[in-house]
Order: structure tokens, then sequence, then C-alpha cells
């Protein structure tokens, strides 16, 4: 049954499944559950598509709004994971996960709130924002009582990128597995 693995998913009976039967016992046979997805292909630029696989049913020109309506929800999670720190868990117990989870998502709608604000400098150019990496960094110390809000403001200010409209890069699409740094103990 399994030799065609471009078709079958194996799921284990500790595996949460909503759409299964809920009993876990291994005598009942296999219970096969459909899946149908949709791969979408839109253009985004002259020679550039992008690629979307989806179970809705909705016409392309509505998957692609809803997609770029999508797109900051996307940024802020490349924020949580790698500017705030949420890649990796420090802790294996699932109320020491939420906590430092919820801990996390504290530091990043404090500095969202901090940085929220465009800055213009007279005679320059571009409008400016507030670099959120190294703003995480000074919000954490805030919280930590290492510096004072005047010196955190002064520190963040000092930090700040133009916002340069309808730029485009290739995008790096490689991933690492998320894990505990208490792989060490035995």
């Amino acid at each position: 049954m399994f030799k065609d693995k471009r078709h079958y998913k194996f799921l284990p009976i500790n595996a949460k499944f909503d759409f299964l039967p809920t009993k876990n016992k291994r005598s009942l046979p296999a219970t096969f559950y459909n899946l149908k997805f949709r791969i979408v292909r839109f253009k985004i630029s002259d020679n550039t598509y992008e690629t979307i696989v989806t179970n809705l049913d909705l016409p392309v020109k509505d998957i692609k709004q809803m997609y770029s309506m999508r797109w900051g929800i996307e940024t802020s999670f490349r924020t949580l994971k790698y500017s705030v720190g949420l890649l990796y868990f420090h802790s294996k117990k699932a109320e020491l996960i939420l906590q430092e989870i919820f801990a996390n998502l504290t530091i990043y709608n404090f500095t969202q709130l901090i940085a929220s604000i465009p800055i213009r400098k007279n005679g320059k150019k571009y409008m400016y924002q507030v670099n959120i990496s190294v703003a995480v960094n000074i919000c954490r110390n805030l919280f930590l009582d290492r510096i004072s809000p005047q010196k955190c403001e002064a520190a963040i200010r000092k930090y700040i990128l133009p916002i340069r409209e309808n730029r485009k890069f290739i995008r790096c699409l490689h991933s690492k597995p998320a894990f505990s740094f208490t792989y060490r103990v035995a």
C-alpha cells in the first residue's frame, strides 16, 4: 500500500489529524482520506511567476489578491523567527514553550509599536524606518532595565534604514529544522 510514496502519506497513531477516526488501535484497517490541492501560477512581473499550492476553489485573481494581502503576515513571521529569536526553543515542556512564545510576542509587539512610525529627514531623498533587528535588542535591554527609556529612544533613532519602494530580490529558499537547545542533555 505504501510503495507508491507520491500518493500516500503515513500518519502515525499519535499524530493529530482531526479527519481520521479517533480510535487508535492498530488492528483497525487503514483509513484513507482524500486531500485535493490545486496548483495556481500567476504572473507578478514581466518574467517572474509565483506558484501557490492551495485547496481554495477561487479564481486566480482572488488568490493573487489574498496572497498579496498576506505578505505583511509573512514578513512578521520572518521577524519573529530571526530577529526576535523564535526559530529555536530553549525548553521541552509545553508550558515553558508557550511562555517563551508569549514573551517573544510581547517583545515583538512592543518593538513594532515603537518602530511603526516612518521618519522623515530634512533634505533627504527617502523616508526612513527603524531597523527592526537592532530595535528588538534595544527594546529587550529596556525590558531588562539595562537602559533608560530616553537612551532607548536615542539608540533606536540611530539605527534607521531608507524605505525604498518596489525593490525585488531573488528569494533565498533554504530552511533549517527547528530543534531544542536541550539536545545536549543526556
